[in-house]
Order: structure tokens, then C-alpha cells, then sequence
């Protein structure tokens, strides 16, 4: 999966903090959008100042996809980036089903494009390091959050209408064995 944050270097946040626009876009970015380009996000925001910010993030990554041929693995890789996004800008609007959803529709994703690219079986896939990460930031910050892991999962494996080569059964257990394993913060209620 490509990087997600893009690392900014000095140069690059010094020329952001000079830039005559509002430092709520700014803050935007540097939180959530360093892998597009800053200049279009404001320029974005300027002719789309109607809506409100979270609106703002969530139609601009969506608008990024456009660019690309879809089903491409360019697309794909930037499918992966805007879910992240997506994790991110909801785990901190406190919407935790919809960064839930996002990290189990990368995760669906991300599967499928590991076993292509590297020719390997779904139990050979390891779930992406920014996943483990987002749940661990995801119970943490609302230890009782409930879900129906099951059905989720069945969601976001159906949400991509593909023939993956691995059933919604196979995705369900690893999940649920990652989140039993390595999410310390999970009860065994919470996933039934």
C-alpha cells in the first residue's frame, strides 16, 4: 500500500505556512492530504467554500480518483490512500462505525491487491501495519464501541462487487482472529 501520511519535509511545510489561505485548510492538509498536491486542495476549497470542511476533505479525495483509469493498480493504490483519509477524518469527527467500515474496506481491498501483485494465498495476506494501527486508535479512543463484525465484514466485502479469491468467510476469521489476537482492547461480545 502506498504511504499514507506522505511524509512533508521542512521546505515543504515552511511554503504551506506562508500560503495566504485560512489555517484551518492548512491544519487540513498537513493532517490529512499530504499525498495530493496542497495547491489544488485550497483552490478546492476556494470555489467550494459552501461546505463545510469534513464535506470539504471527503468530495476533494473522491474528485483525486477521477484522474486515473479506474480499476487501474494507480487508482486502487489512491482507493487505499482515500479510505485512510476517510479512517482518519471520521475516527476524528467521533463518526467510529464509518472509520470502522474504512478499515475493513481497505483491508478487503489491500487483500486482494497482495495476493495479485505478489502471487501469494489469502492465508498468506498479513493485515497492513496503518490497519492494526487504526484499530488499535479506533478502540482506544471509544473502548465501547460495538459492532457486528460478521455483517460488517460481509459489507465491506460485497461493497466492491468483485469475485476476490477469497471468500467473505475467509476475510471475517482473520479479522476476527487479528482483533482477538493483537486488539487488546476487544471483547469477544463486542464481535458477535
Amino acid at each position: 500500500m502506498n504511504t499514507y501520511p506522505k511524509k512533508l519535509n521542512r521546505k515543504e511545510l515552511k511554503k504551506i505556512s506562508k500560503y495566504q489561505c485560512d489555517d484551518e485548510i492548512k491544519d487540513a492538509y498537513t493532517k490529512y492530504l499530504t499525498n495530493y498536491s496542497f495547491k489544488e486542495f485550497v483552490k478546492y476549497c476556494e470555489e467550494n467554500s459552501s461546505k463545510n470542511l469534513e464535506e470539504l476533505l471527503f468530495s476533494f479525495t473522491d474528485l483525486q480518483l477521477e484522474k486515473f483509469e479506474p480499476n487501474s493498480l494507480i487508482w486502487i493504490s489512491h482507493v487505499l490512500i482515500n479510505f485512510m483519509i476517510y479512517f482518519e477524518v471520521n475516527l476524528d469527527y467521533n463518526e467510529y462505525y464509518d472509520a470502522y467500515a474504512s478499515l475493513l474496506q481497505v483491508t478487503v481491498l489491500n487483500s486482494a491487491m497482495d495476493m495479485m501483485i505478489n502471487k501469494i494465498s489469502f492465508d498468506e495476506v498479513e493485515i497492513p501495519e496503518q490497519v492494526k494501527n487504526g484499530f488499535e486508535k479506533l478502540f482506544t479512543k471509544n473502548p465501547e464501541f460495538k459492532f457486528n463484525l460478521q455483517k460488517d465484514c460481509e459489507l465491506a466485502y460485497k461493497s466492491f462487487n468483485n469475485n476476490f479469491e477469497f471468500t467473505n468467510e475467509d476475510f471475517y476469521l482473520k479479522i476476527k482472529h487479528h482483533l482477538l489476537e493483537e486488539v487488546k482492547e476487544v471483547q469477544l461480545e463486542k464481535l458477535l
